[in-house]
């Protein structure tokens, strides 16, 4: 049935497949179209449908209803259509078939008035369309029609006057309808939705037992999963609460809240959160390859990672650790620190914390002009670096000690009676990896990431270099964030220095002292030094690792014998070390013998020769000592004096008398030499510090900590002034 009893020229050229006007007034001519005139604005005429042939009102029919359903679903249905056919429609397999099915009687009927409509013709009709005449039709429908078939169609087009009608309904009787009574539901309900989540097989049997007992219709298994699929595509939120719980359903059921997180400057917004790592590394302080965790800050607005801390042992400065360094890298402290609320998250750094408001910390970040925000437990959607993690599974898969993301996907030579993949694991090179190698495959992958472009988030196409260079700050003191951020142990000293994860730390200031001390330390930005108070929180010094820094450490056993140039140099350097040791420990021995020892113990002579000599004059006085010898202790006091004076003044040996291993090691010395021990450096080592501070690779790689060093060394001398 078309829409109008009359179109325009204008109006059947789409309909109808034409060029422009005058085919369609050609077309008319030829098959004798009756018109009239056109009301309205323009005047003019319109063709009557009813004057038309049955192939061309088929084809305006089908150009009509083929629009209609190639934009959107069919709202006019003819209502003399049957039930199954308006159901059918709204199929779109069915619906284009039928679509197809249209364009064959077409076809078919233009056939018959080119050729006529005998048998014999309606015969030919049919071979030329299996023999592939019209492929795409054919493809569509199938071989198996006949031209009986395309009378029916005919017949039932007519009748209902809509292509419609040649719409398939086998299948469509029974659609949806189900044997299974009230009762049936209701039992079959009782059993599947159990926070157990059995199986539709388990199930189905103490389904039919339970039918069997209220003698009702026994259905059998592919009835009940059946209904089963029907209820879960049509339940799915009561479905997945009851067999999986309210997290589940949080995950895949609940509405999602979009957050816009280009609203936010860099800086802003920073998320904390730990991952455990998917590889082994080596404890330091077991020795014992383990999966330690990773906790990471993450910038909302750049999606760039921030600082980090790799934990051996779970303990909450891990968390200022890696905060510290977030400040640091950052440049600027955060306004909000989101942090994850979770039972597992608080078990790992807060043991027998049940809340974080309960667990102490909070104050320290509110100190800094922090707000702290807790995510919702068992909301994983509210913090972006759960995405993150997953994307860094493509750099932990690479790793020699892969251990896989979960038990099903663990790699082979971890599965029993692997030999020879374990074989081929060693002869690969696989082994777990050191602290320093894990904290060094971190960094490398963290900037590799930060180059990546991000079309899909609000980064629109930019990397999160880029939007986190655009909004860094200046800096921030180093001082405020390195007393209440780095790590923190008890230590003792020994005449080795202080030992710590397996490491010998040494400074001249420890050589005197025996007492425990507390040593505060950061292995991502100063890896081989410690620094060094007293209990009191008095600080001492900067002890440094003897290994990296050659402190007597590392020596052949047989230099003299067998070493090379260089190491029998170590070797006198070592002894030299040793000596002056001596001659210091030595000079304040003689320096007390003079001052101290002597004087007092000639007078205990003279006082004892006084008592022998005249025992029962108990008002008798010692002699009094003569000015020669009055002299003589009073130069021995100066001249100890002196040799304090000199033992306290700050040693320092010409760079140009010394060896280095580079540049940054002779740099270093002369820093050290004159900021932190205060000496006053010779003139061509100071013009040779101010043209390597003036050099690219100082400016790029060693003036921030350098920079972050003398704003210690100055912190220090207003605390030692106070």
């Amino acid at each position: 049935m078309t829409t109008k009893d009359a179109y325009t020229a204008k109006d059947l050229v789409p309909l109808l497949g034409y060029a422009n006007e005058r085919s369609v007034q050609y077309r008319a001519k030829r098959e004798g179209w009756q018109s009239r005139t056109r009301k309205g604005r323009g005047g003019g005429f319109e063709w009557l449908v009813a004057s038309m042939p049955a192939e061309t009102v088929q084809a305006i029919r089908q150009a009509e209803e083929r629009k209609i359903l190639e934009t959107s679903l069919p709202v006019d249905v003819p209502a003399q259509l049957p039930v199954l056919t308006k159901q059918a429609i709204m199929d779109d397999k069915r619906r284009y078939r039928a679509l197809a099915k249209a364009d064959l009687l077409g076809l078919y009927l233009e056939w018959q008035r080119k050729h006529g409509s005998t048998v014999a013709q309606k015969q030919e009709f049919i071979l030329a369309y299996q023999g592939g005449a019209w492929g795409k039709l054919l493809s569509e429908i199938g071989p198996r029609i006949s031209w009986k078939s395309l009378e029916r169609w005919k017949l039932e087009q007519s009748r209902a006057k809509s292509v419609m009608a040649l719409v398939e309904k086998r299948g469509l009787a029974h659609k949806g309808k189900t044997i299974l009574t009230e009762r049936h539901k209701t039992i079959i309900l009782g059993q599947i939705l159990n926070p157990n989540a059995p199986l539709v097989s388990q199930c189905s049997r103490k389904i039919q037992a339970r039918c069997r007992a209220e003698d009702i219709y026994v259905p059998s298994e592919a009835t009940v999963r059946r209904w089963v699929s029907s209820y879960t595509r049509e339940c799915f939120d009561e479905w997945t609460l009851w067999r999986e719980g309210r997290k589940a359903w949080n995950d895949k059921c609940a509405l999602s809240i979009l957050r816009d997180w280009s609203l936010v400057e860099v800086g802003d917004i920073v998320i904390a959160d730990g991952h455990t790592l998917n590889f082994e590394t080596i404890n330091p302080e077991t020795g014992k390859p383990t999966r330690m965790t990773l906790l990471l800050f993450f910038d909302g607005a750049s999606r760039h990672p921030l600082g980090w801390e790799v934990m051996p042992t779970e303990n909450v400065s891990c968390i200022s650790s890696a905060f510290r360094r977030t400040c640091l890298f950052l440049g600027k402290i955060p306004r909000v620190i989101y942090l994850d609320n979770g039972k597992a998250f608080r078990a790992r750094f807060f043991k027998g914390c049940n809340d974080f408001q309960q667990a102490g910390f909070a104050g320290l970040y509110r100190d800094l002009g922090c707000d702290v925000i807790y995510a919702w437990p068992y909301h994983g959607q509210s913090k972006p670096v759960e995405r993150f993690f997953g994307t860094m599974h493509d750099m932990e898969i690479f790793t020699p000690s892969y251990t896989g993301w979960d038990i099903a996907h663990k790699p082979a030579r971890l599965h029993r009676n692997e030999k020879l993949h374990q074989q081929l694991h060693e002869k690969l090179g696989g082994r777990p990896l050191t602290l320093e190698e894990t904290h060094m495959a971190l960094e490398r992958w963290f900037s590799e990431y930060a180059q990546r472009p991000q079309p899909t988030t609000h980064l629109k196409g930019r990397t999160p270099a880029e939007v986190l260079q655009a909004g860094a700050g200046p800096g921030v003191n180093p001082e405020r964030l390195t007393l209440l951020m780095l790590q923190k142990e008890v230590k003792a000293i020994s005449k080795d220095g202080i030992r710590h994860m397996g490491r010998m730390y040494w400074h001249e200031a420890l050589s005197s002292r025996r007492h425990s001390v507390i040593i505060r330390y950061d292995w991502q930005y100063s890896p081989y030094t410690v620094l060094v108070y007293t209990p009191d929180g008095q600080f001492i010094c900067e002890a440094r690792d003897r290994d990296h820094f050659r402190i007597a450490a590392g020596m052949h056993p047989a230099a003299r014998v067998f070493g090379t140039e260089q190491q029998q140099r170590d070797l006198s350097d070592a002894i030299a070390m040793k000596r002056d040791q001596e001659r210091a420990v030595s000079a304040n021995m003689r320096a007390m013998l003079t001052t101290v020892v002597l004087p007092e113990t000639q007078q205990r002579q003279t006082a004892l020769a006084g008592r022998v000599m005249l025992p029962a004059a108990p008002a008798h006085k010692s002699p009094s000592l003569s000015s020669d010898q009055i002299a003589a202790i009073e130069a021995a006091k100066v001249k100890g004096a002196q040799a304090r004076a000199e033992l306290a003044a700050p040693t320092y040996t010409p760079s140009a008398l010394m060896r280095f291993s580079d540049e940054a090691a002779r740099y270093d010395y002369l820093f050290k030499a004159k900021h932190e021990m205060g000496a006053q450096i010779v003139p061509q080592d100071a013009a040779w510090m101010e043209s390597f501070e003036n050099t690219p690779a100082f400016q790029r790689n060693f003036k921030p900590r350098y920079d972050a060093m003398l704003g210690l060394f100055e912190f220090r001398q207003q605390r030692q002034a106070i």
